[in-house]
């Protein structure tokens, strides 16, 4: 059973290793994060995380309302159980916000529609996960966009012929 024990550990450590370099990425001002430190031998415990019983695995990463920033690292795909990441609909707060590329993130649910709040945003890229429900027609208020691809979904319904996505034309790409 030591041998168990020690792989835990080190197991532990590496997951914890790859949650501070998310944690250094952002921008936590509030120090919601305040408890994800290197001392712990778990970050099981940490702010929004949950691992899985039987193997101490990241399997969610859940931050919402906590008014975070910056960039996620690469780094974050060496959780390879991970399998629910909560982006909050605050990203309608995003007011600068260009691009969105969640591909193949296995989002759940549906799309939110403060999504259409983004009136910055000319790419968005929602394709290859679980998404599920009609397409919002908010998505029409965002003028800018450019390149929309919602393809590989369970996306149900018209898609809504309001603004933008009424004009889709030559000089822009729906994929759906």
């Amino acid at each position: 059973m030591k041998v168990n024990l020690v792989f835990f550990n080190v197991l532990s450590f590496s997951l914890g290793l790859t949650l501070l370099e998310v944690k250094a990425s952002l921008n936590d001002s509030k120090n919601f994060l305040s408890n994800w430190k290197d001392i712990d031998e778990s970050p099981c415990n940490w702010t929004g995380i949950a691992c899985s019983p039987q193997h101490q695995r990241v399997i969610s990463i859940n931050l919402p309302h906590m008014q975070l920033g910056g960039i996620i690292p690469p780094t974050i795909c060496t959780l390879n159980k991970l399998q629910r990441l909560s982006i909050p609909n605050e990203i309608a707060h995003c007011s600068e916000l260009r691009a969105l590329y969640l591909g193949a993130t296995y989002f759940q649910g549906g799309i939110p529609s403060t999504i259409g709040n983004v009136s910055m945003l000319t790419t968005l890229d929602l394709s290859s996960n679980t998404l599920k429900g009609a397409i919002p027609s908010s998505l029409g208020r965002l003028t800018r966009l450019a390149y929309l691809n919602l393809s590989s979904n369970f996306l149900s319904g018209e898609i809504p012929d309001v603004g933008v996505l009424s004009k889709f034309g030559a000089n822009r790409l729906l994929v759906i």
